[in-house]
């Protein structure tokens, strides 16, 4: 494969992930928001159980589990960070003077050891025990994690293939929490 052809792959891939990664930090950005505003301040959900939030932050755990492990272990055809990273010695010109190779090496490594951590820590969890906030601090920590590095990996690499910056901010169109500001949860009861 050419430099052109790899800098172009390349650039798609990341692209493709990029937007993955930022549907990631979205969907993370929600959820915190949810558990400061919402639940944080509301002493009947924050003091007492509720078999709904534990269901949240399960679902909430065990989606950016899923999703945080296909991109870091992808199928076949699918776009592949490990896999740029691993070609990109290939094309010594696009590393020119912008990274060593014992950082790629490193940050190959960093992506291989984060799957097997996150697998570690983010085992499934079905009893609602084990899907409150604190039992599931660990977890949220190694999610806070990985998405952080894989955000910063692609970023940097973009960077490197493209000599340009991809932007992977938060932002929301409108307020996520605007939902909660009304009493639309309140049931209606029959007659």
């Amino acid at each position: 494969m050419t430099e052109k052809q790899f800098r172009e792959r390349a650039r798609s891939e990341l692209r493709q992930i990029g937007d993955q990664l930022k549907g990631l930090a979205t969907d993370r950005d929600i959820y915190w928001k949810f558990e400061r505003e919402i639940v944080a301040t509301n002493p009947q959900l924050h003091d007492g159980r509720s078999g709904f939030l534990d269901m949240t932050r399960g679902c909430y755990a065990e989606a950016m589990t899923a999703r945080l492990l296909r991109l870091l272990e992808p199928q076949d055809g699918s776009a592949s960070l490990h896999r740029i990273l691993v070609q990109l010695p290939d094309h010594p010109e696009l590393l020119n003077d912008k990274i060593t190779e014992r950082e790629l090496v490193n940050d190959c490594r960093t992506l291989k050891g984060a799957a097997a951590d996150l697998r570690n820590v983010t085992m499934p969890r079905a009893a609602h025990y084990e899907r409150t906030l604190s039992a599931l601090a660990s977890t949220h920590r190694e999610l806070n994690s990985v998405l952080d590095m894989l955000i910063a990996t692609v970023k940097t690499y973009y960077w490197i293939v493209n000599d340009g910056y991809i932007d992977l901010d938060v932002r929301h169109a409108e307020d996520p929490m605007a939902i909660f500001q009304s009493a639309w949860a309140v049931p209606v009861l029959a007659k």
